[in-house]
């Protein structure tokens, strides 16, 4: 079960832990009347103005909601803004800032220093009277004074230019232990470089279902660093089944440090610390419902328009609305915005992300609690993809200072660390079941091994190399080699376990005679079937490292089921273990409630059903095959 912030005390709605700095100085206001002589006075003006940053730095809606969302005239965004101030007790401001502005905003030319890094495109350090801070939050952060750390970048917004962010974030992460990350990602990168030798690799994160895969447009060379990292990433720390959050955190770290190095310590620090990154499927399926709940707690006219938009008081419904709230945060809101987030994320955690979430369902309830006459007609489907769409375009149209938006999301008051993990467990627990029997997400793919894949007359490279890499790594560092071909070797058992018997491990691979192809990986040698003691205590052995896998003749690439006791969040002694089984006559892969695999009939003929070892499907359309071919090859380690 994951918990967000624990380690912090949070007040959470202290006015004087807002202060925001001066909007003129911090984005780049045009209007010289919008900001406060008065040195006294350093709030922001929250009526929208122009960035001072280039498109690719303000839209990073992929699929072109930023040129179709809404369009606010300034006195509509004047409203939204002066509304969300007085709903957060905001101090007022004169008549005459709050007056709607109709001369046109000019956009002012980005920042004309040096570039963060070269791995960057347009991200450059720009002058800012925004005061750095950032000693200031190294001493605090040494004497463990983290409210203050928190309340400081709570407060201070730093645009994306300020010098402060080529340090900030690694600050934040170094601990005893960044050294060692450092020199540990410097080694493997060494031998990533060795064995792949400009070969292209890409990382399983690409292939997540629901990943966000925003780079904030780094430049070719930075994107290189991404890919090597994000698989340096996936070998050192194998134990993260799904992470989305890694990407982007990943990409705008190397925004800001050309040492990538340095980001991975910081993503091994978030791995390590308790509260920061989430690696299980069903937290973050979890995570949506618990961010509905505390809506309904701690924004509840947002939650009631909710309901009276889709005209329902289901919530298994109404949180589809909102099952696209990382979208939100790292796809569809400007850069800026990002950047204050994840500052404050790096100091408090996930927990910041949910008060982020909260705040654009916020601010939507501001901007469209008029807006019922639109769904008059319409599907229950089609008013949650309306309403879907309307999250997009008020996070990419953010109708709110990068000052006012921190200032909703730390405004939701006693939003307490434990309600969350209270909140998050029991949803965990109710979706577990249903997370975990979905079927394994299709491989998209090509993994690093750490030698030449096997050859085989039925399975391309690329699907030989997907097959290796699930295997354990101290078993990729030779090439398995064939030692048993149907139609070469003929269809006896006994020709079959006369070569194939005393082998330690085997990939078996068959295509039956309406072309499907499947097979396993078998951690276990075969010859363990004539153990007699053992097999009067049962009839089946094998470990956790087997597998299953069927062809995906879209991809041409295998779909692989692993046994169900690796997943994270199970207990491995509740779960079946029938790996693999045998006689003279027959042999079984992967058993509980059917059969993944079932060969017998002297290999002309087999079955297959879903099996709850590997929590596979049926492996073949046919259910009950007649076998065309049939190869296995002997898996051995370097010794």
């Amino acid at each position: 079960m994951f918990q967000a912030g624990d380690e912090m005390s949070d007040a959470s709605g202290d006015e004087d832990d807002v202060i925001p700095a001066r909007v003129g100085q911090a984005v780049g206001r045009t209007n010289d009347s919008e900001v406060e002589n008065d040195e006294g006075n350093n709030f922001f003006r929250f009526q929208r103005a122009a960035p001072v940053y280039p498109k690719n730095m303000i839209n990073h809606n992929l699929d072109g909601a930023g040129s179709t969302g809404m369009r606010r005239t300034t006195s509509s965004i004047a409203r939204i803004s002066m509304a969300i101030r007085r709903s957060l007790r905001l101090p007022r401001r004169s008549e005459a800032r709050m007056a709607p502005r109709e001369e046109q905003i000019v956009i002012e030319r980005p920042p004309e220093g040096p570039l963060f890094t070269e791995n960057t495109r347009d991200t450059r350090i720009g002058e800012s009277h925004v005061p750095n801070l950032l000693q200031e939050i190294i001493d605090n952060k040494r004497l463990n004074r983290y409210d203050k750390v928190k309340k400081l970048i709570r407060r201070t917004d730093w645009p994306v230019c300020h010098e402060i962010r080529a340090n900030l974030w690694k600050e934040l992460c170094n601990t005893k232990d960044w050294s060692s990350s450092k020199r540990l990602y410097s080694d493997e990168a060494i031998e990533y470089d060795r064995i792949n030798q400009g070969k292209k690799q890409s990382p399983q994160i690409l292939a997540d279902e629901g990943g966000v895969l925003n780079n904030f447009d780094l430049k070719e060379v930075g994107s290189v660093k991404l890919i090597r990292l994000l698989l340096i990433i996936e070998r050192l720390r194998p134990e993260i089944v799904y992470a989305p959050t890694i990407y982007p955190l990943c990409s705008l770290l190397l925004h800001f440090n050309d040492d990538d190095s340095d980001c991975f310590a910081c993503i091994n620090y978030l791995l390590n610390t308790k509260g920061f990154i989430m690696t299980a499927p069903v937290q973050w399926a979890a995570s949506s419902h618990t961010i509905l709940a505390l809506v309904k707690k701690h924004k509840a006219a947002a939650y009631v328009l909710l309901k009276r938009r889709l005209d329902t008081t289901d919530d298994s419904v109404l949180v589809k609305c909102i099952e696209d709230w990382l979208l939100w945060l790292f796809q569809y809101l400007p850069l800026p915005y990002v950047c204050r987030i994840i500052d404050c994320y790096f100091a408090e955690g996930h927990k910041f992300l949910i008060r982020s979430a909260i705040s654009i369902v916020y601010i939507w309830s501001k901007v469209h609690k008029r807006g019922m006459e639109d769904f008059k007609g319409k599907s229950l489907q089609e008013k949650i993809d309306a309403i879907k769409k309307e999250f997009q375009d008020v996070a990419t149209n953010i109708s709110v200072s990068t000052s006012t938006f921190i200032a909703t999301a730390v405004k939701i008051r006693n939003l307490q660390s434990v309600t969350i993990a209270k909140l998050q467990t029991q949803f965990e627990d109710e979706l577990r079941e249903e997370v975990t029997s979905r079927p394994r997400p299709i491989k998209k793919v090509r993994r690093t091994i750490f030698c030449e894949a096997f050859k085989s007359c039925l399975v391309d490279n690329d699907t030989a190399v997907e097959l290796m890499s699930y295997m354990p790594e101290r078993l990729q560092l030779v090439t398995p080699t064939l030692a048993y071909q149907l139609s070469q070797d003929g269809t006896s058992f006994y020709n079959f376990w006369s070569k194939v018997d005393k082998l330690d491990q085997t990939i078996i691979i068959i295509m039956s005679t309406s072309g499907a192809i499947f097979g396993a990986y078998c951690s276990s040698t075969w010859s363990e079937r004539h153990d007699r003691k053992e097999r009067t205590r049962s009839k089946y052995w094998g470990t956790g490292e087997s597998y299953v896998f069927r062809m995906n003749k879209e991809m041409e690439l295998p779909e692989i089921y692993t046994w169900v006791g690796n997943a994270p969040d199970v207990s491995s002694s509740e779960c079946p273990q029938y790996f693999m089984s045998a006689t003279d006559k027959s042999f079984v892969i992967g058993s509980g409630g059917c059969d993944a695999i079932r060969i017998d009939e002297e290999l002309t003929h087999g079955m297959t059903g879903p099996s709850t070892t590997f929590n596979s499907p049926q492996l073949c359309e046919e259910g009950a095959f007649d076998i065309y071919e049939l190869e296995v090859f002997h898996v051995t380690s370097s010794d």
